[in-house]
């Protein structure tokens, strides 16, 4: 079988790493949570894995026979493929693990070098494994085509392109088709078929290289030259994956929260790095110049960059018409931004992709290909893993994003300069443009540098802008969860966005979150509340007198609460309340503590990226066992998709809850959303019980009279429009939410080729007129 096979192969490997990058990613947040060093624990494990196995390889490959290249690449992919399969096995095996070390209450260094130890040990055999092939692969096609940087080039590029497939396909197609698990291993089958068509692969020449001669070269790849390049290359691995981040942060605005914006974003980056590759042969040789080449990668990457900035802001979107005014509406240009993403990110990560040919171009190899290309690739790695980190809990928090851009482009223009002059080989007059071109970016980062504030993602700014001309207060933080901003004004209306998302405003319905269950329970002393949102509900606990946790991801939320509160200072320093920032559903697995009620208000948008989270059957599951003894769980589901959504998140609470109530808010007969009240205990609704805890608690009514001058509390029974025999009998023929089918968030073929009504029409009022007959 032809050795050019090996490309094709390559291509499928790349398929089924990212396959396992996004359902590892997705299971190993359900058990360390969806914080951001949770997050950044996944991914730094498994880039950490590939850079070891690259540099581990490396070497090996010098010593090998083509024949026993080949080989040795087939059992690497079966070994990655079962290795991958184990990770199923493993991963239920540490979040039991994990629960003992943990209570959910607090984030310490020493929770955090836990997670990345349960994380490592996870994912370091198969991402070890698979950072081995590429040395191997690299050596064994080079000496098959007698040539260098072309074939990297070449197998660089269709690793990625894999990649792109990988992501496309696990995100838009399998895991909503098959679930988490079943897509997993589709990859390891995948790894297996690899192995198998591998082994089968002829190999050329015999040419190997003695132990003595392969020592001594080793030591001679450290030379100054190398070593000044691979760790500039390391640096500029840092700058890369820290656009990736902060480009993401920018566009989640545009895009939306839904998975398949990050998908897309990721899947771009990784089509532009593909391209850059597969251009290489051409672009070396219009270059000329070594040094040239990489040179003019870092000076066209910040450069790319720089503009992503000026496309992103306020001040671009005045030049073309945008509409300073808006709230809500994420489109500020009269044209498309999500092609416009595109047209930004491709040219920066095509130069990204060129970076990597470049550089094993640059180095002196002493025959040592194998280890030349492990080492490179060892070296951009771990500033990969560096960046990660960089981005998240510098950059972002201390910096702010689109900032962030404009400082790590400051870095790519350095390496330029410094390789410009390295630069010995290539013509003059490009010579002279480049160090031209680099003048003028070096100018514009100056401009945007000294007038950033100008040069700010527009989505935030516009709103920004409005609430200054119009006399309304303002508080906007970056954290390194996300952007928060929030408006409030002397009319009471009052605004929080998350990431530029509209995620909730001074409703009457969160204060009915708290008050709701709190008073179907007989005689309740504590609450759990999670998500924080305004602050609502857990200040209307605390009316109660009663112990109110409550669970809020992003830090920068929980201080806001004085922009819409004037008291609250003092509800955030009740001693009976705590604020605990953490992912909700982890805090609710961890926590040792066990609740009278638990109410949850997942934010929106309903198919948001994480919301299932909060919606499977799993994490009632957990829920009902930190309920006391008839506890009382409240589900505040928003009417924001269609039927057969609201359905399947109805289905998951009913299957788990023996004892469920439908609740509709006062005068708007379900229209918004509604309460789905769950508990293991008959739920009984005592008018005159109520009404006499609301006597003896001032508090409670005055909380409530701030929102309802027409109803009290004690009508609640005119609320309810289902119990649970009509709810089961609503939701047959739908599945319920679970962790491994995250169907409400995977949804994208369901509704392109299925029809449904609107959830009022032959749904949500259909109960409605079956409760209005009886």
């Amino acid at each position: 079988m032809s050795f050019k096979l090996a490309y094709l192969l390559f291509f499928l490997s790349g398929v089924a790493g990212l396959i396992y990058e996004v359902v590892w990613s997705r299971l190993l947040v359900l058990v360390f949570g969806s914080t951001t060093n949770s997050i950044v624990a996944v991914i730094s494990a498994f880039l950490g894995g590939l850079a070891i196995g690259s540099l581990i390889s490396g070497k090996i490959a010098d010593r090998l026979s083509f024949a026993k290249l080949i080989k040795t690449y087939s059992w690497l992919e079966l070994f990655i493929g079962l290795s991958a399969g184990a990770t199923l096995l493993i991963i239920p095996v540490i979040k039991n693990f994990y629960s003992v070390l943990s209570d959910g209450t607090q984030i310490t260094p020493g929770i955090l070098a836990v997670k990345f130890a349960l994380t490592i040990l996870v994912l370091i055999i198969p991402t070890t494994l698979m950072g081995a092939t590429l040395p191997i692969l690299a050596r064994f096609l080079e000496g098959q085509y007698k040539s260098t940087t072309r074939s990297l080039s070449y197998l660089y590029a269709v690793n990625t392109l894999g990649g792109v497939v990988g992501v496309v396909l696990s995100a838009f197609i399998l895991i909503e088709l098959f679930g988490l698990v079943s897509t997993l291993l589709i990859g390891v089958l995948l790894n297996v078929l690899i192995s198998a068509l591998a082994g089968r692969i002829a190999a050329r020449g015999l040419k190997t290289i003695s132990r003595e001669n392969l020592k001594s070269n080793f030591s001679a790849l450290f030379s100054l030259n190398n070593v000044l390049v691979i760790s500039l290359f390391g640096v500029s691995g840092l700058v890369s994956i820290a656009y990736e981040i902060l480009w993401t942060r920018i566009f989640t605005p545009t895009l939306g929260t839904f998975i398949y914006a990050f998908a897309s974003v990721l899947a771009i980056y990784l089509l532009g790095i593909a391209l850059g590759s597969l251009v290489w042969d051409k672009f070396k040789t219009l270059v000329g110049g070594r040094n040239m080449a990489f040179a003019i990668c870092e000076l066209a990457i910040g450069l790319f960059a720089l503009l992503t900035v000026i496309l992103t802001s306020r001040y671009f979107g005045q030049m073309f018409g945008a509409d300073e005014n808006i709230l809500y509406q994420a489109r500020e240009a009269a044209f498309n931004r999500r092609q416009l993403i595109v047209l930004m990110i491709i040219p920066a990560t095509l130069f990204m992709g060129l970076t990597f040919p470049a550089v094993v171009d640059l180095l002196d190899k002493k025959r040592l290909y194998g280890s030349t290309v492990g080492l490179a690739y060892f070296a951009n790695t771990v500033g990969s893993i560096c960046g990660g980190f960089f981005a998240s809990f510098f950059i972002i928090p201390k910096i702010g994003s689109s900032q962030g851009v404009i400082f790590l482009a400051a870095i790519n223009l350095v390496i330029a300069a410094i390789f410009i002059f390295k630069e010995q080989e290539a013509r003059q007059y490009l010579k002279l443009s480049a160090t031209l071109t680099l003048v003028v970016a070096v100018v514009l980062w100056g401009w945007l540098y000294s007038s950033r504030g100008n040069f700010y993602t527009s989505i935030n700014q516009a709103r920004i802008d409005w609430a200054k001309k119009n006399n309304v207060s303002w508080v906007f933080k970056e954290d390194q969860v996300a952007s928060v901003l929030a408006f409030a004004d002397t009319s009471g209306n009052h605004n929080l966005f998350i990431d530029g998302i509209p995620t909730t405003t001074k409703v009457r319905e969160t204060k009915l979150m708290a008050h709701i269950p709190i008073f179907l329970h007989p005689d309740p002393k504590n609450i759990l509340v999670i998500a924080f949102g305004m602050g609502s509900t857990f200040r209307s606990s605390l009316t109660h007198n009663i112990e109110a946790d409550v669970v809020e991801l992003v830090p920068s939320v929980p201080p806001l609460m004085s922009l819409f509160y004037p008291d609250a200072d003092e509800v955030l320093k009740n001693p009976k309340g705590a604020v605990i920032i953490n992912d909700g559903r982890n805090y609710v697995f961890l926590t040792r503590e066990k609740y009278d009620v638990v109410t949850i208000d997942p934010p929106p948008p309903f198919n948001a990226a994480g919301t299932t989270l909060l919606y499977s059957r799993e994490f009632y599951e957990d829920i009902s066992k930190k309920l006391k003894e008839g506890g009382v769980v409240s589900q505040w589901v928003w009417f924001g998709s269609r039927d057969d959504d609201i359905a399947m998140v109805t289905k998951s609470f009913v299957e788990v809850f023996p004892y469920v109530l439908a609740i509709h808010a006062p005068e708007s007969r379900g229209r918004g959303g509604m309460f789905l009240e769950g508990s293991f205990s008959p739920i009984v609704i005592d008018r005159d019980k109520i009404e006499k805890r609301l006597n003896e608690n001032p508090r409670a009514r005055m909380d409530l009279s701030e929102s309802f001058s027409d109803f009290s509390i004690s009508e609640l029974e005119e609320l309810v429009f289902a119990n649970r025999e009509d709810l089961v009998r609503w939701t047959q023929g739908v599945n319920a939410v679970s962790d491994q089918y995250p169907q409400t968030e995977y949804f994208i073929l369901r509704h392109k080729f299925t029809k449904r009504e609107d959830v009022f029409k032959n749904s949500i009022d259909s109960l409605f007129a079956k409760r209005e007959s009886d």
